[in-house]
């Protein structure tokens, strides 16, 4: 179902959009029972909030009652207040008096306060048979504004009226200030609508099923056109790499039999050198085509960094001499290490010098240099290159992007290099960007990445040690369905010398924590099944987890989202991707250590 059309619950209607206030005609009590139940048991389903004024032939312990009998776990909806069953005199009539401004600003505060709480909208019921011959102008009035405001909100109003109570003017009139009405016919319920209301709503839906077809359409043709790229990137590669192969073994052959310094030697000599830029290139359209498609594994461990630089610099020599430039490389100490797949992350700063001898004229500077902040280390290249227009800065690791160059292109390049180091540093949960002050100013590219042995300071200088060993404080669940995501954590976690075990889902989430009594979960609000909210609820009522510190893992960050988290029962509300300077600070303010918040921290208390 299009998500802007919901279900009635009612069959003579069917589906309505958001937005929708109509009115019912009722003879008796089971008149409204045949619609309301089934209404608003469809507006539960539809994650919707619900709220039910009941007056007249069906007062609110009947409504009740009914609903209880409806629909499994009720009492469930009623104790998270996503439905409200009041009378007449706690909502219309609230202090005694109806007031038209006050009760429709009411029901756009209360839908907008529902959206924010995670439902879809809001649906409404109210009976007008409290309403007296007097005040009948009055809540016409009100019915008007409601029928104009309600249109662009995700609102849907049923109002329900009592024939006995109705003369024939106030039909009319009822009719006049709703977009349709339902009234019971030779026994069966009839949608009332005018004939131009029922062509326009068939060309409405008409046009809404041709938009999603169309839609549908193109999107299939996307992904079938991305999923050829794909195919043949890959294919291109391997048709590629034979005759290379055969190629830079006749250049070796005729590099050794030819004279020194013969033609011939010089020659082969430009034969190896392009084979191994042809070489490249073909290494750089695989490793797209892999990592798109999910074949690249990283094999992660500890490494020391200056090792994996080093390698690195020793791959992009022979192009940085090529083009007779100077190279500056200042390396970490030893000590320096981070979880990384070292030939995969050498390929990143090995990309990244190329890059800049590429871009950079002959008698140029190119530079590496890492340098150790707090728990992450910042890599650095930087060349006196053709730099990178403003337009370009963030774009310029898409796949084929390429800075304008002359026409000459002496070294070509597909635009491919960069993007294979920002999916492989995307990949080992780091951050890659690109500056420069503009064209011929230069450009310079950083890599962060966390640190696998260095643990922040405290405010008082003394070295801060992550560990919760006393009293059993040492055990970590992490919850997440993502494998990307967890297994990194989890690697994290254990190195700083935690006991952690892990969950894809709800279920396993609700089984180790019975089980293991862990004292921080850390737990995805977006699992299949049943969402971390409602995980978090469950938690907090077992006994063994009482006091075990809940953290919300989420890509969502606005305030609503906090409010959320808060409601469910979390301790902690943490953006994606952790960071490990995130996590220190959440066991520093367990731990009642004192600790500055930092820009980079967007790990907070809730």
């Amino acid at each position: 179902m299009n998500d802007a059309y919901r279900d009635s619950g009612i069959p003579a209607l069917g589906e309505i959009p958001w937005g929708s206030h109509f009115c019912q005609f009722y003879s008796d009590e089971q008149d409204l029972i045949e619609t309301l139940v089934p209404y608003f048991e469809a507006g539960l389903r539809g994650n919707e909030a619900c709220f039910w004024i009941a007056s007249g032939k069906l007062a609110a312990e009947k409504a009740e009652s009914l609903m209880i009998e409806a629909v499994p776990d009720f009492k469930k909806y009623i104790a998270r207040r996503q439905i409200q069953i009041v009378s007449t005199e706690d909502s219309y009539t609230k202090g005694g008096a109806f007031n038209i401004d006050a009760m429709l600003r009411g029901w756009l505060d209360l839908t907008e306060e529902m959206q924010a709480r995670g439902f879809s909208g809001l649906r409404a019921t109210g009976d007008a048979n409290w309403v007296g011959r007097s005040g009948w102008n009055d809540f016409m009035e009100y019915e008007s504004k409601v029928n104009q405001s309600i249109r662009q909100h995700r609102l849907i109003g049923l109002c329900t009226y009592c024939m006995d109570s109705c003369l024939p003017d106030d039909v009319i009139d009822v009719c006049c200030n709703h977009q349709f009405a339902l009234a019971r016919r030779n026994g069966k319920l009839e949608l009332l609508e005018s004939s131009s209301l029922k062509v326009a709503k068939e060309t409405l839906l008409q046009l809404n099923a041709d938009l999603e077809s169309r839609v549908l359409e193109r999107t299939t043709a996307l992904n079938s056109a991305l999923r050829s790229r794909d195919e043949f990137l890959a294919m291109l590669g391997h048709e590629l790499r034979n005759p290379l192969a055969s190629i830079r073994s006749a250049s070796e052959v005729i590099h050794i039999l030819a004279p020194s310094g013969s033609l011939i030697a010089d020659n082969s000599l430009i034969l190896h050198r392009q084979v191994k830029h042809l070489t490249r290139l073909v290494d750089d359209l695989l490793d797209v085509g892999r990592i798109d498609q999910g074949h690249i594994q990283l094999d992660l461990k500890q490494v020391v960094l200056a090792d994996v630089i080093a390698l690195a610099v020793e791959q992009s020599r022979p192009v940085i001499d090529q083009h007779w430039h100077s190279l500056s490389v200042t390396l970490p100490s030893r000590s320096v290490m981070v979880y990384a797949d070292a030939t995969r992350l050498a390929q990143v700063f090995g990309n990244l010098l190329h890059n800049a001898a590429k871009y950079t004229p002959n008698g140029g500077t190119v530079s590496i240099a890492a340098k150790v902040c707090d728990s992450r280390v910042l890599v650095s290249v930087k060349d006196t290159g053709c730099g990178i227009p403003q337009d370009m800065l963030t774009s310029i690791f898409d796949l084929f992007a390429q800075v304008p160059r002359s026409l000459d292109r002496s070294d070509g390049g597909l635009g491919v290099g960069l993007t294979v180091a920002k999916r492989l540093v995307d990949m080992h949960m780091g951050i890659i960007s690109a500056t420069s002050e503009g064209v011929d100013r230069g450009a310079e590219f950083s890599v962060s990445l966390a640190l696998s042995n260095v643990q922040p300071s405290t405010t008082d200088d003394r070295e801060f040690q992550p560990n919760l060993a006393k009293e059993g404080l040492y055990r970590i669940l992490v919850v997440d369905d993502n494998p990307d995501v967890r297994n990194p954590m989890i690697s994290l976690l254990g190195l700083y010398g935690y006991e952690v075990k892990s969950a894809a889902d709800g279920e396993g989430a609700l089984a180790l924590a019975k089980s293991f009594m862990p004292a921080v979960i850390f737990l995805d609000i977006g699992l299949p099944g049943t969402n971390g909210y409602e995980i978090a609820k469950q938690l907090r009522t077992m006994p063994e987890n009482q006091n075990t510190k809940l953290v919300a893992l989420t890509g969502y960050g606005k305030e609503a989202d906090i409010v959320l988290a808060k409601e469910a029962g979390f301790d902690f509300h943490l953006l994606k991707p952790a960071q490990p300077e995130d996590i220190i600070s959440i066991f520093k303010d367990i731990q009642g250590s004192e600790w500055k918040e930092r820009g980079c921290i967007s790990a907070l208390r809730v």
